[in-house]
């Protein structure tokens, strides 16, 4: 009775959701998808005729999540059941799928057209991934026995862990030098130096699958990418309010009253920021500046 309660009264709420078409990322109103984790890292609708599937993520490190799930009976696909399917994907190719309370490593929703099941799994550490680069996320529109001949629908999507792990090798340069222009030692422009710049990129160009920014190299550059990229895509940015920040996200200013942005770091939580600030602090972590003009988190989602 009290979980029959709790099913009606998330069923009445409304969500946003992504969906995908033809590799472009389409946003509209939902089925009956439950309000869920408060301020999630990114979230990822993934459909068939007969079954959709919500999906909450929040990055909690380069290896570890936590996801809030759910499956919808849509009913056009007469008497089959909705599958669900979530792959942990590493940088190293490893592959962990989560297990749902049966056991198994789907879950098949049975009860038929209009039912919803909703389930958590917190703070998730798949066994052996050292960068949790994606979750892969699949949809059937029926199980093996009812489809015996493959006819049916199957939809996946992959969602990406982008700020976690770019905050992590960015963590991991902390000894390092501050020198203007410079974008560390993989680019050859003086070992071991970085500008704020040249952390945020080389940061997220050391990610497996990380497609790049294009043609930027300054704050201001950064920014104008992430102010410009606000569509659901392979990689895009995600503008969030300072309230809703999480460690990862990228915080742009403009430090001289001037009008181009002028340094760009990552938020370390506790309301204090991470990055290279100059040749006498070095990389080092500082409480929060004035002069913010755009906070982003770096998203993406992929059909492939």
């Amino acid at each position: 009775m009290q979980r029959n309660r709790l099913r009606r009264s998330l069923a009445a709420l409304a969500m946003t959701i992504v969906t995908a078409v033809s590799g472009a990322l389409l946003v509209g109103p939902t089925p009956a998808q439950a309000a869920g984790l408060a301020n999630p890292s990114a979230t990822l609708t993934v459909e068939c005729p007969g079954a959709s599937a919500f999906i909450q993520v929040d990055w909690l490190g380069p290896n570890r999540v936590t996801v809030r799930w759910s499956i919808e009976d849509t009913g056009t696909a007469a008497g089959w059941s909705p599958v669900l399917r979530i792959n942990a994907i590493g940088s190293n190719n490893v592959n962990t799928p989560m297990i749902f309370p049966s056991g198994d490593t789907f879950f098949v929703l049975r009860a038929g057209n209009g039912h919803s099941e909703v389930g958590l799994e917190a703070d998730w550490n798949p066994e052996n991934i050292a960068d949790l680069n994606h979750l892969k996320v699949k949809v059937q529109n029926g199980t093996s026995a009812q489809d015996p001949e493959g006819n049916g629908c199957t939809e996946s999507r992959n969602i990406f862990n982008w700020t976690r792990i770019a905050y992590d090798n960015a963590w991991s340069q902390r000894d390092k030098q501050y020198r203007f222009g410079n974008l560390g030692p993989d680019y050859g422009l003086g070992p071991n130096y970085y500008d704020c710049s040249g952390l945020t990129l080389t940061s997220y160009d050391k990610i497996p699958l990380f497609p790049g920014f294009g043609n930027v190299r300054t704050a201001d550059s950064i920014h104008n990418w992430a102010a410009s990229h606000t569509s659901p895509a392979k990689v895009y940015a995600k503008r969030v309010d300072r309230a809703d920040a999480k460690v990862g996200d990228l915080f742009f200013y403009n430090t001289d009253g001037d009008s181009a942005v002028d340094h760009v770091d990552f938020y370390a939580g506790n309301n204090e920021a991470y990055g290279a600030l100059n040749e006498t602090l070095g990389l080092t972590t500082h409480p929060m500046w004035s002069g913010v003009v755009g906070i982003y988190r770096i998203l993406g989602v992929s059909t492939d």
